[in-house]
């Protein structure tokens, strides 16, 4: 079983008790869709929050973090940080994870390799392409949303600014899992996604997406619908023309989302009327995190026992919360992807259980509570499994139709 995955990888700088009620923070808080300010949930990039406040970017970071400064460093990224836990709960069974994709050629870049050296993602396609450390600024509130905790991301793309599908080698098509980690923040990647899933869908991959939050996107149209991945002029007559299947979503097997980037991707807030987009799409089959509510799944593509549309219930861990909510959804990825790893190697590829493969990305998502970041280092191969089974196995409630 060959698991290979490209997007986003990254150091995750970490401020853990941010205020987003501070003066400080409220100073850069986004004033509209897309301006480049900062909101609870949403990305910017640094170059747009610089610009948002007109005084550098690093001069308001101090300001809302104050004295204590950043409180961690650690691996992050959609892509990398979902390889790497599906790495862990895969060693020992047969299969190998591999991480396609930039690496910054500064200290900071050296850092990151060295905490990637501990884990168990092959990395001989993590190349250096020029340009520093892609990095993001991860400022965390564990209080907000009555104590459910939430982030505000500042972006530096560094060397992934760089990275182009030119430079993915044909063995991650072979793969039999092709994995697309949060390639909006791999602009080159994300321009050519629709080709790119095309060709991994063509040599019988199963081809997977999990997302991030697309400010280029959002940028360019703070009302529209963003494109997953570039548009191309079928896609866009066909998303003028109706609804109907688009590129980038019928070479699309998983869609992995949290809530925002649902109704951001369908141009909806309205959750009905998104989840109807989505099932039309042209997809295989969809999973949406809703924070600490239940997760969405629906499955109806040939790889897939047919779904109908299911809340899957996940637990409230706030009391148990040691760390912040950084990584969540990217464990919840890794557990969905070792899952359906798993499944294929028992020979249930066309009845892929997809509430199986969630339940293991929610006790995934509930692990990645209780430490700070999003990636556990293990101290030994197995570790994690253990640990992640164990939350999986506590009582939870009945999965239902919402």
């Amino acid at each position: 079983m060959r698991i290979a995955g490209t997007g986003c990888c990254l150091l995750d700088i970490l401020y853990p008790l941010i205020d987003f009620a501070s003066p400080a923070f409220t100073a850069c808080r986004s004033l509209r869709d897309g301006d480049g300010g900062l909101s609870p949930g949403r990305l910017v990039f640094d170059t747009d929050l610089g610009g948002f406040l007109g005084r550098p970017c690093g001069d308001a970071i101090s300001d809302i973090a104050g004295a204590a400064g950043p409180g961690a460093e650690n691996i992050g990224g959609p892509s990398i940080v979902a390889l790497i836990h599906a790495a862990q709960m895969l060693e020992g069974k047969g299969a190998s994870v591999s991480y396609h994709g930039p690496r910054g050629e500064d200290e900071a870049g050296s850092r990151l390799a060295g905490l990637l050296s501990r884990t168990p993602v092959a990395l001989d396609s993590y190349i250096g392409v020029g340009g520093p450390c892609p990095a993001t600024l991860v400022l965390s509130d564990p209080r907000w949303d009555s104590g459910r905790g939430e982030r505000s991301f500042v972006n530096i793309l560094g060397a992934a600014a760089r990275y182009g599908p030119e430079m993915i080698g044909e063995g991650f098509f072979d793969a039999d899992i092709a994995a697309f980690g949060g390639t909006a923040l791999t602009p080159l990647l994300h321009e050519a996604l629709p080709r790119l899933l095309s060709k991994a869908r063509g040599r019988g991959a199963l081809t997977l997406v999990n997302t991030v939050f697309d400010f280029h996107a959002e940028r360019r149209d703070p009302s529209g619908p963003w494109p997953l991945g570039g548009l191309s002029h079928l896609e866009l007559h066909r998303r003028q023309a109706g609804p109907g299947p688009m590129a980038s979503y019928e070479f699309c097997e998983l869609l992995i989302m949290d809530l925002e980037e649902c109704l951001r991707l369908a141009g909806s807030r309205d959750l009905k009327a998104a989840l109807g987009f989505l099932r039309g799409s042209g997809l295989g089959a969809f999973l949406v995190t809703r924070g600490a509510k239940s997760v969405i799944a629906w499955a109806g593509g040939p790889r897939f026992a047919a779904l109908d549309t299911t809340e899957l219930p996940v637990a409230d861990r706030r009391s148990t919360m040691k760390g912040d909510t950084t990584g969540c959804g990217d464990n919840f990825a890794g557990g969905v992807i070792a899952s359906l790893a798993e499944q294929l190697m028992a020979g249930r590829d066309g009845s892929l259980d997809l509430a199986e493969a969630g339940s293991w990305g929610i006790a995934a998502g509930a692990f990645t509570l209780g430490f700070l970041g999003g990636t556990w280092i293990e101290s030994r191969p197995g570790e994690k499994r253990g640990l992640v089974e164990a939350l999986r196995r506590e009582p939870r409630a009945q999965a239902a139709r919402p």
